[in-house]
């Protein structure tokens, strides 16, 4: 019983650091980007389209800005089974939010933050995580839970829940 505790907690430890020691990896080569922010936001103006830039989609004649919130941290997910770590799923995402979004999105990502982890729990608890992580219709359903989430807090401005990256790693 013990061992199997340390186990667990030595995994965690390790993903953690592991996480931690990437996300610096890349802060380290994202700072020379332009349009590199210090607090880990960025923004993409929809004129950027006229200069050639990419606009993912956004009609540059609404003259709207998009904005994409990116949380500090990855989201470690235990995938449950017979009481017992199974496996764990990390996962990293952006809000993408449009002009009526809140002026303070940024400083509620504590909130976001926990009503996505309640979310990816649920997911978890329903078995999401136990599927093929890398099929569109996983991903659909966990972005469109996700979107559902981020607008519970942010009641305007979300557009969508950008899934930038996802590992998994059995016991």
């Amino acid at each position: 019983m013990v061992k199997g505790i340390i186990k667990t907690v030595v995994m965690i430890v390790a993903v953690v650091a592991g996480g931690m020691g990437a996300s610096f990896y890349k802060g380290v080569s994202a700072s020379d980007a332009p349009g590199h922010e210090e607090d880990g936001h960025s923004e993409k103006k929809s004129d950027d389209k006229k200069k050639g830039g990419d606009d993912h989609g956004k009609s540059s004649d609404d003259g709207g800005t998009t904005t994409y919130m990116k949380f500090k941290r990855q989201f470690v997910i235990p995938v449950m089974k017979e009481n017992k770590i199974k496996s764990l799923v990390i996962m990293n995402f952006n809000i993408e939010l449009n002009d009526a979004a809140p002026p303070n999105s940024f400083n509620l990502e504590p909130k976001l933050r926990d009503a996505f982890m309640r979310s990816l729990l649920n997911l978890s608890n329903e078995g999401v995580f136990d599927d093929d992580l890398t099929s569109p219709e996983t991903f659909d359903y966990i972005r469109e839970t996700l979107v559902g989430s981020a607008r519970g807090i942010l009641s305007q401005g979300v557009e969508n829940v950008l899934i930038l990256d996802v590992a998994k790693r059995d016991n």
